[in-house]
């Protein structure tokens, strides 16, 4: 995990919702996301034409979305519906299996 990357400041932000310290969530973010693969995929690239990249999870009791545009946003709030009931966008086939 990079320090202040964008998975240590989820663990920040949820921990402030919490009341607690990011060391004493349970469980770990880690359960629920590879912390070293989501700072890989919002880190800003120059050779990159993305644009913006969301990525949106469960994680205790919120649903936490991680934003990149310009700058990296972080938004924590609590869940209301499942992420799985939430709309979605039909899987995409590669095209050997189609």
């Amino acid at each position: 995990m990079i320090p202040h990357g964008p998975s240590h400041r989820v663990l920040e932000a949820v921990a402030k919702k919490e009341g607690t310290s990011p060391s004493e969530l349970s469980p770990p973010l880690f359960s629920v996301v590879d912390p070293e693969a989501l700072d890989a995929l919002v880190r800003p690239d120059a050779d990159s034409d993305a644009g913006r990249i969301a990525v949106r999870f469960a994680y205790l009791e919120y649903t936490v979305r991680v934003q990149i545009g310009p700058d990296v946003r972080i938004s924590v709030q609590e869940r209301t519906e499942s992420i799985e009931d939430s709309a979605t966008v039909p899987e995409r086939r590669a095209p050997s299996e189609e």
